[in-house]
Order: C-alpha cells, then sequence, then structure tokens
C-alpha cells in the first residue's frame, strides 16, 4: 500500500477531518484567523506525516490508531499533555490513547510511525521504537539532537518533494529510495537514547481530557452545562477545571466559548440557504445577541453579518447590520 495527501486549509474544522487514524479537534487558541496545512505518506508499513500551524493553536487526538507505533517530533514552544516539549524529545502516544497539544504559535509537528507487523516479520531491519519500547505513553530523549533534526528535515523535504510531483509514488523504484531514506532517518533516533514514561497521573488527565472533548463533541451545538460536564468526565468541577486550564490555557467555560465562537464562524463562512446570524447565535446557545456579536467582533476583527453577508454576496451597508450582528 502506497498512499500520499497533502491537505491546506484555513478551517480547523476541515484540517481536523483530514488527518487520518484517530479524531483530530484543532481549536485556533489566539487570534482571528486559522491556517493549517497536513501532508501523510504512508509506505507499506511506514507512515510519514507533517502537521503545520500558523497559530496558537490546541489540538486533541482521541484514540490513536492501534496498529502503529507512533512518535512526535515537536518543534519548540508545544506542550504535549501540559509538560512542554524538549528539543531532544520525541513524544509516544501509546496505541489506543490520544493526548493533547498546545502550541504557542506557529508551529510544525512532524510524525513517524512503524507498524507493528515491521518488527516480526523483518527483525534483521533491528528498528527501534518496537511495541516493547514503550509499555506506555511519554517521551524518547534522542542521544543526539542533530538526529532529530535531520529527520524532521527529511521529512519535510519529502512530502514537500511528492507535493510537487504527486506521479512519483507509481515508480516502485522511488518508494524504495523513500522507505529506505526513512528508515535511515529513523534508526539514529533509537541509538544511545533513552525512553521516560509520563507519570500515572498524565494518563489518567488524559483519559479526563478526551472523555471531555468527547462530551462537547457528543452535544454538537446543543449547549450543556458543568454539571453535565462533570459527570461525563468522571470528575469534579475543580479537577476539571484545573486540568482544561493546564491542557488549553483556559478554564472549560471559556474554552467551550471559545470553541463556540470558531464554530459559529465555521457556519456563517460556510452558511445554509437562509441562514441567519441569529439562527446560528440560537444554535450555539449564545441566547444574548448583542453579547454574541460583541464576542464575534473581539475575536475576529468583524461583526457577524459582515462573514454572513460576505459568504451570501450580500454585505449590507453597516447601519443595516446593527440589528443584531
Amino acid at each position: 500500500m502506497h498512499l500520499y495527501f497533502r491537505t491546506a486549509t484555513d478551517n480547523h474544522e476541515e484540517l481536523g477531518r483530514a488527518i487520518p487514524g484517530a479524531n483530530f479537534q484543532c481549536v485556533a487558541d489566539d487570534g482571528p484567523a486559522f491556517a493549517g496545512r497536513y501532508a501523510h505518506l504512508h509506505l507499506e508499513g511506514i507512515v510519514l506525516s507533517r502537521l503545520e500551524v500558523d497559530q496558537s493553536t490546541v489540538v486533541t487526538v482521541d484514540e490513536r490508531v492501534p496498529d502503529f507505533s507512533v512518535w512526535h517530533a515537536m518543534s519548540p514552544r508545544c506542550a504535549a499533555n501540559g509538560q512542554d516539549v524538549d528539543g531532544r524529545d520525541l513524544v509516544m502516544v501509546r496505541p489506543g490513547e490520544g493526548g493533547t497539544l498546545r502550541a504557542e504559535g506557529k508551529t510544525h509537528v512532524t510524525t513517524f510511525g512503524l507498524e507493528r507487523s515491521l518488527f516480526s516479520q523483518s527483525p534483521e531491519l533491528e528498528l527501534p521504537f518496537g511495541p516493547s519500547c514503550a509499555p506506555r505513553a511519554g517521551r524518547w530523549r534522542v542521544g543526539q539532537e542533530d538526529a532529530r533534526q535531520r529527520f524532521a528535515a527529511l521529512g519535510q523535504s519529502v512530502l514537500a518533494e511528492l507535493g510537487a510531483q504527486q506521479g512519483a509514488l507509481a515508480a516502485q523504484s522511488i518508494r524504495t529510495a523513500l522507505s529506505n531514506a526513512l528508515l535511515e532517518a529513523i534508526a539514529p533516533l533509537g541509538e544511545a537514547g533513552s525512553f521516560r514514561p509520563d507519570r500515572t497521573t498524565v494518563g489518567r488527565h488524559t483519559r479526563i481530557m478526551l472523555r471531555f472533548e468527547r462530551a462537547l463533541e457528543d452535544c454538537g451545538d446543543a449547549p450543556i452545562d458543568m454539571l453535565e460536564l462533570c459527570r461525563k468526565t468522571g470528575t469534579s468541577r475543580r479537577s476539571l477545571e484545573a486540568l482544561v486550564q493546564q491542557r488549553t490555557g483556559k478554564p472549560p467555560s471559556q474554552y467551550l466559548r471559545w470553541r463556540r465562537l470558531w464554530r459559529a464562524r465555521g457556519l456563517l463562512s460556510q452558511p445554509t440557504e437562509g441562514a441567519t446570524v441569529t439562527d446560528v447565535a440560537y444554535r450555539l446557545g449564545f441566547w444574548h445577541l448583542s453579547r454574541f456579536a460583541a464576542a464575534y467582533a473581539s475575536t475576529f476583527g468583524e461583526r457577524p453579518s459582515v462573514t454572513l453577508g460576505r459568504a451570501t454576496g450580500r454585505l449590507k451597508p453597516p447601519g443595516e447590520s446593527a440589528q443584531i450582528g
């Protein structure tokens, strides 16, 4: 099997849907705009991917695909599962689990995944990062930082080159050369390194955070209160507030409000026929229309009626939009 694709978008929800292997929730954390890119390569048991975002972002990964050993090389100014990432760290998410990434600004994550069958069917490769390497989630401290830098640079160049020559993978010689190059870049990452498992509390907190994200997704656009969130996450209000604050930089109520403002922007930017600002506001639980309009304008630099008017081609003069948005 060989597969390559690349997605570039200014819609955080679209980017999350484009990423395979897990349920991704990308939420821009700062500023009025979102821009992200994702590239993915799958070559017979080896996966290479790269996520790039141009602004502060919170990314929640739910239930990583179980058949791969997956490791992330993150750029500076990132935190994974509430802990800063060092320049020599590879962050591992245990198969079947997830995690939270928070980026302070423009950042990139280069990821490699090795299918479990590679370790049993091809022991002569002597691949590092096998299933026995990391019994639970944690971080691999690379022995030499330049090995990590070389891997990230190779990943970027390979994916960029495939983007420019999308028919290249049709040739078996190219696929073989790429597989060899990736294995040669991954192998040094495992030399003279050491694994540091996450504390038990990190795993427990990650599971709570994932239940919190699922609760937000399950409720869709319907309102949800703190009592329901506590019940669905199985924790107290104070514990949930502290954990969400640590992972996202916002308490639960503000994080939910922030997500819904971005959801409102998506609905207004790509409206259904007959959509109005009022409909969108009520749908997302903003019952006070003038406060919704003010919060939207403060976040995105324009009133919601301007976003809707631009999307429908019916931009109104300023005086006509004063009623709601």
